[in-house]
């Protein structure tokens, strides 16, 4: 039995009759982007049966697991019929990945399935030199009309794949931030987490502690408002202007 060239990668292999052997020139420079226009387990099965015709290299689930059913090396029957800047046969140079979607422009991608997509075509792009421009969709190469994947974040995979800044997390720009300005950062914090969802801006003081009628409080001052809750009483926060 094979194993997943992506480490990540369940292997599911599709049926033999679905794949065959790259020609022997073939170097593999480009990534094509489909959807399933289906479920998991509907597409699974199908590119597993012998009559389909049809394969891809990986197929994408929505919780973000990742299958392999065709090797990288050998060639899977995904593009079609396809033509795109005056290349032609993409099945022969490209890696073909299915992303579990309706295709009707309304099926979300959610955010497990789109950071698995992350990891996946920066891997392939490391491996294979795969510049930008041969990130592609399904409906860009195919001479047949093919509208897949529809609704897909195709410009900001390719933004996460390609530029190192777009994948620092936000919290790591924010604690550098807060600790230039001498306040402790707490990612979990409620007062912060309170103040981005609202809009309060940034924050002016560190957290304080207070009491009324023998009650406990904490507070934090922020840019447009000061925001204050009793200990322990996180969900309940309230805020007033300055």
């Amino acid at each position: 039995m094979a194993k997943p060239d992506y480490p990540q990668a369940t292997w599911r292999p599709a049926a033999k009759e679905n794949w065959g052997s790259r020609p022997a020139d073939a170097v593999i420079d480009c990534v094509v982007l489909h959807a399933t226009a289906g479920g998991l387990s509907g597409t699974l099965a199908w590119f597993a049966n012998p009559e389909s015709g049809v394969s891809a290299h990986y197929v994408v689930a929505k919780n973000g697991t990742v299958y392999q059913m065709v090797e990288e090396k050998s060639l899977a029957h995904h593009a079609g019929v396809s033509s795109f800047h005056e290349r032609q046969n993409f099945n022969d140079f490209s890696i073909g990945i299915e992303i579990v979607n309706l295709n009707d422009g309304k099926d979300p991608y959610p955010a497990d399935q789109f950071e698995a997509m992350v990891k996946l075509v920066g891997y392939l792009v490391g491996k294979y030199n795969v510049q930008r421009e041969w990130i592609v969709a399904h409906a860009d190469i195919s001479t047949a009309g093919k509208t897949d994947p529809r609704g897909f974040p195709s410009h900001d995979l390719i933004t996460r794949v390609y530029d190192p800044a777009a994948n620092l997390p936000d919290d790591v720009v924010r604690e550098a931030a807060w600790n230039a300005a001498g306040i402790p950062f707490n990612p979990q914090a409620a007062f912060p987490k309170y103040a981005r969802e609202h809009d309060l801006g940034v924050p002016q003081t560190d957290e304080f502690d207070f009491s009324y009628k023998g009650i406990n409080y904490r507070g934090q001052g922020f840019g447009k408002a000061i925001v204050f809750a009793q200990v322990g009483e996180w969900g309940n926060i309230k805020e007033m202007s300055w």
